[in-house]
């Protein structure tokens, strides 16, 4: 059977493209020919076809070989363009193969015509294999990294989904350490005042003590004051990272829960010196220390400890900041340690908590300030270890 070939010949002589087509015959092919030897004649014919191949002579009377394949590249068309020519020397050959000619031909030897076709129609079909797979590749290159932007959008989104969560249950947490706090003063509050009606009624009021009650009352109320500040300061959010004392973040944090620790009769035990910093958002790491606290915190109530005790050691190993914080509140069950800081997940019921505490401890840590949050059960109870 008969192999279709779209030839295109550049060729002035009749007789000479005859004899191709005769000799592509004879190799099997069945040549659907144009014959032009113009350049209008050659950008009709790229226009109103296409070519599995453009045959050229090298030299004709209103057009040459050179001229028709700048002709074929300027069209962007990736056709195999071979030479044919009666007298081609080899400086000549050569300079047209640096041009782009797939290859030349005398036509004393067409024998090597059908061949050269065939390899260079195989070529050209390589080359559009290679140019699909290159764009399929780009394509899926594009689609995959719009994906991957969509998925970081998307996590950074539920991030900060999870973080404003966090938030919300940190200012609860908050407002109940508030309470805590300033229970004991407003009692003190109240029983200034009492004693001041009851002064006042029996007549026995002086200026001398009621400045004292005064005194003592606006003390009471500047200490509630100072406590607001500490709490407003607190849920500050850090622009910038800087060095700050690992120490006084630790006491920052114990500032806002130890009212509510007391009240609970869960005993704080820390120690470390003030030498020992860190570089990082110092409200974000006291953040993450008070989640653990709760989390502690949370354990002895739970299952009712007679004795409740947080250790918190700060230390330095292999010159970063280390922070442990212990409890003895009965540690964690082997099959939950390795699920404790993925968000959502908790123990507790719905009430008590809704997982995120931990996780946000961790971004905090790991992925905000570079460091390591770990977990492990010592001595009946469990153990945290932070890393900056």
């Amino acid at each position: 059977m008969s192999n279709p070939l779209r030839l295109l010949i550049i060729e002035d002589s009749e007789d000479d493209a005859l004899l191709l087509i005769r000799e592509l015959t004879k190799n099997g092919y069945d040549p659907d020919c144009e014959r032009v030897d113009t350049p209008q004649g050659m950008q009709s014919a790229l226009a109103a076809g296409a070519w599995d191949v453009v045959v050229s002579d090298y030299v004709m009377p209103r057009f040459s070989g050179l001229a028709a394949l700048r002709m074929l590249k300027e069209s962007d068309r990736d056709i195999p363009f071979i030479i044919v020519s009666g007298n081609i020397g080899e400086v000549t050959a050569v300079e047209a193969m640096r041009a782009g000619a797939h290859d030349y031909i005398l036509k004393g030897n067409l024998a090597r015509l059908a061949p050269a076709i065939e390899r260079e129609i195989s070529e050209a079909e390589n080359r559009r294999k290679r140019r699909q797979a290159d764009e399929e590749l780009a394509l899926l290159h594009k689609t995959l990294e719009a994906r991957v932007v969509e998925m970081v959008t998307d996590v950074r989104r539920k991030d900060q989904i999870l973080i404003q969560q966090s938030r919300l249950a940190a200012m609860g947490e908050m407002i109940g350490n508030i309470a805590h706090q300033w229970r004991n003063p407003l009692n003190n509050v109240a029983l200034i005042i009492q004693n001041l009606q009851l002064e006042y009624d029996s007549g026995t009021l002086t200026g001398e003590v009621m400045h004292s009650d005064i005194r003592e009352a606006m003390a009471v109320l500047l200490h509630m004051s100072g406590t607001i500040n500490d709490f407003r300061n607190f849920f500050r959010e850090d622009k910038e990272k800087r060095e700050f004392c690992i120490k006084k973040s630790v006491n920052s944090a114990m500032a806002l829960v130890a009212a509510s620790l007391s009240n609970k009769n869960i005993q704080i035990a820390i120690e470390g010196n003030d030498e020992v910093n860190a570089i990082g958002y110092q409200n974000e790491y006291a953040q993450a220390v008070l989640n653990i606290i709760a989390n502690s915190r949370e354990a002895a109530l739970e299952r009712k400890i007679t004795d409740p005790h947080i250790f918190i050691r700060i230390t330095v190993e292999n010159g970063r900041s280390v922070l442990y914080i212990r409890d003895n509140c009965g540690g964690i069950a082997d099959e939950v340690l390795p699920k404790i800081f993925d968000p959502y997940f908790t123990t507790r019921a719905p009430d008590r908590g809704i997982g995120i505490g931990l996780y946000m401890s961790k971004v905090i840590i790991e992925q905000n300030m570079a460091g390591h949050l770990t977990a492990c059960n010592v001595d009946g109870g469990a153990e945290f270890r932070i890393e900056v």
